[in-house]
């Protein structure tokens, strides 16, 4: 039984590292986008992700959020849309 159970948790390991090894892990960094994310403040003062953006910052979102424009910004676009 205790074999059983470390097998489906080293399963579960993996799989979980899997999926999280799809997007890059950036160093520690300041600013929206700084870790490839789309680089804008919403109106809450948190960073937005991109799928966030359109809800949060609407169509034009330099008109209700702030674009920090941190180096790496939009680095990870297509990993983090599961493109």
């Amino acid at each position: 039984m205790k074999l059983l159970a470390a097998a489906v948790a080293t399963g579960a390991l993996a799989f979980a590292g899997q999926a999280l090894a799809a997007c890059p892990e950036r160093p520690p960094c300041r600013g929206c986008g700084c870790k490839g994310g789309p680089g804008y403040r919403g109106p809450d003062g948190r960073c937005v992700g991109f799928r966030d953006l359109a809800r949060v910052c609407g169509p034009q979102p330099e008109l209700r959020c702030t674009f920090e424009n941190a180096p790496g910004a939009g680095a990870n676009r297509d990993c983090a849309l599961g493109r």
